[in-house]
């Protein structure tokens, strides 16, 4: 409804002065109110201009300052509202259902209109008159009082009822009228409130959309306690009414489906119709009927998530971890089904002989499935903290059943840093190493992997076995963030003495004899002792004369500059290349120093026995046989001897093999492995480093700083700060005995559970 302006410097045609109230409150009920009320019942409003509402206005503020005359106008304006209310009523009390919806909309929405023009018109007695009253309430709030007495009262419980029921209608598919609905809320929330008023507002953004009238609330009125509890009442019945037939008819998909779309209709009800303090309580009935109560069933359904986890069904996961995050304490039932499953497939590979016998593919698969759950965890579950935890400890319990997946991954990490991560990019290189420190990570017997790796780096980093020096930086980075400074400081000073030994090289190079003293050119790697898990040879080695002028021109440049250093020379970790003039073909022979040894005895004589070259050479028998019959093997058989078969007997006689040929110019003699005496290899595997000592040190480090401990706690901590292994209770309870007898310890004599440090 608009009114045209009153043109500027036209004039009021009426005497003010001689006006009495009751022919004041006549004009306003000719010229305003009942064009209003004609304009309500009818859609046509005949005084389309300003001037009426100006002399109604003028007639307020004229009488409005007088006490008796201000209450007739009060009185007035609560009548014209109240009669319009009461005619409505008649219409109402006919009706219910959807009818009575659409009825009292149309009233609520016609009343507003009213009330907002009769208060500008009457809005001078809202200065005055009602603020300096306790009897009388402000224009707006009699208003609305008016309305909550004559309809409101007599038609609430039906209008509630009806408003449910649509909306269990509107849930069951069908069309309904969400505007009647959203004017029924906008009165829910408006009657019964302390502060309310009617405000003019654009329906758009758009400036040309239309005015609306609507009314703004400081609380929510009667929308709490006359309709929101029986809407979640119902709502709480109805789908608890639903979810039973679902479960009947439904596979586990289906009803997560149906779950999804029943959670987002309600979103969109509350955003459409309902008042957004709904929210909280609405959500917690519809996810306690559709999730708190189901979870469990959905879960352990035939087609619930075992079933998904099994045939990799990860979209359906994921919805069931959407919904299920809702309500955080269902997870758990997600949860237990994932951690089985992990452990069956896991367990798939490390219990498959042909897996076990082939190392590398053993790891290929357990680092597929790692990235395959870890993917998993990422995609279907959002990275859950919970779920993370459900991962790891699927995986760990049966990847640390033993050490050998600690010992393939260390051999798998060797075998990638000499030959697999040939030919990859930067991206490649960084998705392997973390691929494999992710695995690590879930080890308890990281130091069977560190000692392992050890020793697999100093053979790559002394042979020059390395593809890619970032390579083996970007894993000794990884493992240091993995495990710290400490348990990496070795490999960092395996690093630090090739650098080393790179500078001393250099400078050896520039001496007068350019590096090749005697004219055999060589080249010095010098270690820390205990940085390298090389030991030396106990034999006490005779080098040959060409060898021993190398050795020592080298102690002498190195004692030139280094005072006080001893030099040890680790004769069976040396390489040799020979070349060889009486074979049938020119070659070069790659072989250890032990061989090269052997070898040089054939320069001063045709045949030599074995015996001979164990006294020449000082090696043990036993050791000697071995590099000898490396050499006597059909596929590198530079030397022949007399005996029959493969054995070497120790009077067995060698001469040169000058039929000798290769394909290839330069041969690389390969050793025939050693055989280990039983029991060698399962203490390396078990115990690579002396565990023991580290749980000493961690007993006494610990009783040191607390002086007092108990039992438990101290084991505790000894748990705690041993991060490379996991050690046993028992060994614990084993190493404090031994530190009581050591001294380092004594037992409370008030508790003998309790123990304390002896300085």
């Amino acid at each position: 409804m608009t009114t045209k302006p009153v043109a500027k410097g036209d004039a009021i045609d009426f005497n003010l002065e001689t006006m009495t109230v009751e022919q004041g409150l006549h004009l306003i009920e000719q010229e305003r109110v009942q064009p209003l009320l004609t304009y309500l019942r009818t859609g046509v409003f005949e005084n389309r201009n300003n001037m009426t509402f100006m002399k109604a206005y003028s007639v307020v503020v004229q009488f409005g300052d007088q006490q008796q005359h201000s209450f007739k106008l009060y009185s007035y304006y609560k009548k014209v509202i109240q009669d319009y209310c009461t005619e409505a009523m008649s219409s109402l009390a006919l009706v219910s259902g959807e009818e009575l919806l659409s009825a009292l909309a149309d009233l609520w929405e016609k009343n507003t209109i009213l009330v907002f023009w009769m208060q500008r018109v009457f809005q001078y007695l809202d200065r005055f008159f009602t603020k300096s009253s306790t009897e009388h309430p402000d224009l707006f709030k009699a208003a609305l009082q008016c309305f909550t007495d004559t309809v409101y009262s007599k038609v609430k419980d039906k209008c509630v009822a009806a408003m449910v029921a649509v909306v269990n209608r509107e849930r069951d598919g069908y069309e309904i009228n969400q505007d009647v609905l959203r004017l029924l809320v906008e009165m829910l929330c408006t009657v019964g409130d302390t502060g309310p008023k009617v405000v003019k507002q654009k329906e758009g953004i758009d400036k040309s959309s239309a005015d609306r009238l609507l009314w703004q609330s400081q609380a929510r009125g009667s929308y709490k306690n006359d309709f929101e509890s029986s809407l979640l009442s119902a709502t709480q019945e109805y789908y608890r009414n639903k979810v039973a037939g679902w479960m009947a008819a439904y596979s586990c998909p289906i009803f997560l489906a149906e779950i999804q779309k029943r959670l987002d209709d309600e979103e969109s009800r509350l955003s459409r119709y309902l008042d957004s303090s709904s929210e909280t309580e609405l959500k917690r009935v519809v996810q306690m009927e559709l999730i708190l109560n189901t979870a469990k069933q959905l879960v352990e359904m035939s087609t619930g998530a075992q079933s998904m986890f099994q045939n990799q069904r990860y979209e359906e996961l994921k919805l069931m971890y959407r919904i299920f995050k809702r309500e955080p304490t269902m997870l758990p039932h997600l949860i237990s089904v994932m951690e089985p499953y992990i452990e069956q497939r896991c367990s798939r590979i490390v219990e498959d002989q042909q897996m076990i016998d082939n190392p590398p593919t053993y790891t290929e698969r357990v680092l597929e499935l790692k990235k395959e759950v870890d993917d998993m965890v990422v995609s279907c579950f959002e990275s859950d903290t919970g779920f993370q935890k459900g991962r790891n400890k699927g995986l760990e319990a049966i990847l640390n059943k033993d050490t050998r997946c600690a010992k393939y991954l260390a051999l798998f990490s060797d075998l990638q840093l000499k030959k697999g991560l040939k030919g990859r990019n930067e991206d490649e290189v960084q998705s392997l190493v973390n691929q494999v420190v992710g695995l690590f990570a879930h080890l308890k017997d990281k130091d069977i992997f560190l000692d392992i790796y050890k020793s697999a780096l100093s053979r790559r980093l002394l042979n020059k076995l390395s593809v890619s020096n970032d390579a083996e930086d970007c894993f000794i980075t990884k493992l240091k963030v993995e495990c710290g400074q400490q348990a990496i400081q070795k490999l960092a000073s395996m690093f630090t003495d090739m650098a080393l030994s790179d500078q001393l090289q250099e400078e050896y190079m520039k001496g007068s004899h350019s590096g090749s003293p005697g004219g055999v050119t060589h080249e010095v790697r010098v270690l820390q002792t205990n940085a390298w898990p090389e030991k030396a040879d106990d034999a006490p080695v005779v080098p040959c004369q060409e060898m021993l002028t190398c050795i020592r021109a080298y102690e002498a440049f190195y004692h030139a500059k280094h005072n006080g250093r001893k030099l040890r020379w680790i004769y069976n970790m040396g390489q040799v290349e020979i070349k060889c003039h009486g074979l049938a073909r020119q070659h070069l022979l790659v072989v250890s120093a032990y061989q090269c040894l052997a070898l040089m005895l054939f320069n001063h004589r045709k045949e030599v026995t074995l015996k001979e070259v164990c006294e020449a050479t000082k090696l043990p028998e036993e050791e000697c046989r071995r590099q000898v019959m490396s050499l006597t093997v059909s596929r590198h058989k530079v030397l022949m001897h007399d005996g029959t078969g493969k054995d070497l007997s120790i009077d067995a006689k060698l001469q040169v093999n000058s039929s000798f040929t290769s394909e290839k110019i330069k041969v690389q003699v390969s050793l025939i492995k050693k055989e280990e005496k039983a029991g060698e290899t399962t203490a390396l595997a078990e115990a690579p480093v002396e565990r023991k000592h580290v749980i000493d040190a961690a007993i006494v480090r610990i009783m040191k700083s607390r002086n007092r401990l108990e039992h438990n706690a101290l084991l505790e901590e000894v748990f705690r700060q041993c991060t490379l292994f996991k050690p046993q209770p028992t060994q614990i309870k084993s190493q404090i005995e031994h530190l009581i007898e050591r001294e380092f310890l004594k037992r409370d004599e008030k508790n003998r559970n309790a123990y304390i440090y002896l300085p």
